[in-house]
């Protein structure tokens, strides 16, 4: 498997002292001389990371203070680069877990079929999943995988609860980009029962096909997030 950029390795080394409470709220990070000196890359690389973890809202920036942890990190999901689910959230400290609801082979229903170049009936993998916040749901998320890509994925235990580590570090899929395409929703009476919430309420629902390094498509997703835990985008000027 291909190693992560030395930059990734920062941000989530750092991102990991975060949680775990050895860099606390506003506490100071080392200097970006000292990083680099630490990690045993270039200041570039290390900048490469606090940018990462600065669009994350994990740290902030002070002109000739040096960079703090934040104290309150805006909870929401980032979707400005492709990630797992808890990936995208932003809070540092709670725990992000998983009901798996549904794992088993299905064969692909049209819509299905379009977004992952099969035929209808195709076997597909199908992985249907609540993501909760602190116990909390916090969205439903429908996946499918082709059958060919990840055999047996759902009669595995998912590594760390991911399902892109899982195809990345048991399948050897490299993820490359997403078509992910968002709309308002009203719940119907099944995806409202998994979300613990009454039927009819506001939802934003997601449709996301996602591709390898091959352009192959892996995953087709049908998601439903809750409106308080909204999507978070950083959008830079041209």
């Amino acid at each position: 498997m291909q190693r992560a950029p030395m930059y990734r390795v920062i941000y989530d080394d750092i991102v990991a002292q975060i949680r775990s409470g050895v860099l606390e709220p506003a506490a100071q990070l080392p200097s970006e001389h000292e990083l680099a000196k630490q990690y045993g890359v270039s200041r570039m690389t290390v900048r490469q990371a606090m940018d990462l973890l600065g669009s994350d809202e994990l740290v902030i920036r002070k002109q000739g203070s040096g960079t703090f942890v934040r104290e309150h990190a805006r909870l929401g999901r980032r979707f400005n680069r492709l990630r797992s689910f808890a990936d995208e959230l932003v809070d540092s400290e709670v725990p992000i877990t998983s009901e798996i609801v549904r794992a088993e082979l299905a064969a692909a229903t049209p819509a299905v079929a379009a977004a992952l170049r099969l035929d209808v009936d195709d076997p597909v993998s199908r992985l249907t999943r609540v993501r909760l916040v602190d116990g909390v749901p916090a969205a439903l998320q429908d996946a499918w995988v082709p059958y060919a890509i990840a055999p047996g994925i759902t009669r595995e235990p998912l590594v760390e609860g991911s399902l892109y580590r899982t195809l990345a570090e048991r399948h050897h899929v490299e993820l490359r980009w997403a078509d992910q395409s968002m709309t308002a929703a009203l719940l119907g009476e099944e995806e409202a029962a998994l979300l613990r919430v009454p039927p009819g309420g506001a939802v934003l629902h997601g449709l996301r096909t996602t591709y390898s390094t091959r352009e192959e498509p892996v995953e087709f997703t049908s998601g439903w997030t809750l409106p308080s835990f909204p999507l978070l985008l950083r959008i830079d000027a041209e």
